[in-house]
């Protein structure tokens, strides 16, 4: 159920077309324990309160077309999610029905079970006196929509500039880009920013670089990543390339990427220093070893200065929004940035090619702090084609670039500073079916995270003014990246790829 109500399951499957009297209604979803297929797991007859059965939220169809054939059903299995092995997968001889989800609806709480009886198969009448008036959504412990200018959909441009600008800014000011961020990130955890002085050409340079490599050939692109290297020790040494398809994270995209790319090797270990202890080696490169693994200088000319001169100016970027998300907080903001000093963030440049390939990437939240987001929007390329964020209204939004302008959105980890007030909005990049064939789809991406030794909890002032308890447990960052991440290396034959994202959002889910 909670695949279908957070948007990473878009598509509900049964051997049965939805009745047509249901088709636009809003359905209550009830969640029941995992049962055998082909074997209901609740009875014809269900009293109220029943053990193991729950309304977790509603959701609204469209329609139900069937399938036509196999081919059919695999290419849409980024939507049902029904992997191949499942015993619900394709069978020669039945007809599948895809329940096509129009919008969704999650619950604040889950609800105990009212009385229901079966109507027909799987759909079942609940004795809700009120027809479930009184069910209390997730949307209404947001905060209010923010009235925002014609045009910009639900994401509203901020102009950052008090904060940018040394000097000569009232109170008043600062005041109102704090409130402008606050009703914006309590509602929808995306928006994007701008000031005076944005750097055009910083951004500009960067993109073209990113362009440049991934123009490339595939060997030459491959000698330019951690496994193209002759590593001298086991230290770090960022990713660098990945080819399309490489990884879950790259299934139809190629990458590249690199974590603190200014940093210096140490010359030796050593325990006492944050950088070339134990711990530290897991982020930082220990010599010879380099840090990132760069391009050639003559095949990729500029690269690594534009690629510094980008990561500088994303983080000279998060050091304001910190301080801005502060006082949103209401908390000092020397305790962010002492958890964020000596920080780990990563650099991540994507590409594909719009009417090539399947799905992207799932729907999902990021594991940051925030994420800084730019497209190329030159001439001939696709912009920000693909990106969705799911909004309050449980339907599925554009989210799009704008020249002069970084994207920002809200990751897991400052849902969890704000204890569930500040939302770490789900969102997807779709396959590249729209748009013009041939173009290419290019982003850059700073993931804001913490120190590595910094422990992820919520903060007392955000404890405070969210009732008084903390809804999330205090984690150290390995614990939390580890809980996340550890499913995505299990071996093929292990690996539940639908468990994997449910757990990598489970922050983002929490009311």
């Amino acid at each position: 159920a909670a695949l279908m109500l957070w948007g990473y399951k878009t598509v509900e499957t049964r051997l049965y077309p939805l009745p047509d009297e249901l088709v636009g209604r809003e359905i209550w979803v009830v969640e029941s324990a995992e049962g055998t297929a082909g074997v209901s797991a609740v009875g014809d007859v269900v009293a109220a309160g029943a053990e193991g059965l729950r309304i977790v939220g509603s959701v609204v169809f469209s329609g139900s077309p069937a399938y036509l054939d196999r081919a059919a059903w695999e290419a849409d299995e980024y939507r049902h999610r029904v992997p191949k092995s499942s015993p619900y997968g394709w069978k020669d001889g039945r007809t599948i029905y895809g329940w096509e989800v129009q919008s969704v609806r999650p619950l604040a709480e889950p609800v105990p079970i009212p009385a229901m009886r079966r109507v027909v198969r799987s759909i079942f009448e609940l004795d809700l006196p009120d027809g479930g008036v009184g069910l209390e959504p997730l949307k209404s412990r947001l905060g209010a929509k923010p009235s925002l200018r014609e045009g910009e959909g639900s994401i509203p441009t901020i102009d950052l500039t008090p904060f940018m600008r040394k000097g000569g800014v009232s109170p008043e000011e600062r005041r109102r880009v704090v409130e402008a961020v606050r009703a914006q990130c309590e509602y929808i955890g995306f928006l994007r920013v701008t000031w005076d002085g944005f750097p055009i050409e910083v951004v500009a340079k960067a993109q073209d670089a990113a362009r440049r490599l991934f123009e490339c050939g595939e060997d030459t692109k491959k000698r330019y990543s951690k496994a193209g290297i002759n590593k001298a020790n086991s230290s770090y040494t960022s990713t660098g390339y990945r080819s399309s398809g490489s990884t879950e994270n790259n299934k139809n995209r190629e990458s590249w990427s690199c974590t603190v790319p200014y940093h210096k090797p140490r010359q030796a270990a050593n325990e006492d220093d944050y950088f070339a202890s134990s711990a530290g080696q897991q982020h930082f490169a220990l010599a010879p070893d380099p840090q990132v693994p760069w391009p050639d200088e003559l095949r990729v000319p500029g690269f690594r200065r534009a690629v510094c001169d980008y990561y500088l100016e994303a983080e000279k970027l998060g050091k304001v929004l910190l301080g801005i998300f502060a006082e949103v907080l209401g908390c000092d903001e020397a305790v962010l940035a002492a958890m964020t000093d000596k920080h780990v963030s990563a650099m991540n440049m994507f590409s594909f090619t719009m009417g090539e390939g399947g799905e992207v990437l799932p729907a999902h939240a990021d594991v940051s702090v925030f994420t800084i987001l730019s497209h190329d929007t030159s001439t001939g390329a696709a912009g920000s084609a693909c990106l969705e964020m799911l909004t309050p209204e449980g339907v599925w939004e554009p989210v799009t670039s704008q020249p002069g302008c970084f994207v920002v959105n809200v990751g897991q980890i400052l849902q969890r500073w704000s204890n569930g007030r500040l939302r770490a909005t789900v969102h997807r990049v779709l396959p590249p079916d729209g748009g013009v064939a041939g173009n290419k789809r290019r982003s850059i991406t700073f993931f804001q995270l913490l120190n590595y030794d910094a422990t992820v909890s919520p903060l007392p002032e955000a404890v405070a003014s969210t009732g008084g308890s903390a809804k999330y447990s205090p984690q150290t960052v390995a614990d939390w990246q580890k809980d996340r991440l550890s499913g995505f290396y299990a071996p093929p034959e292990k690996l539940d790829v639908n468990k994997c994202w449910l757990n990598y959002n489970r922050d983002a889910y929490v009311a």
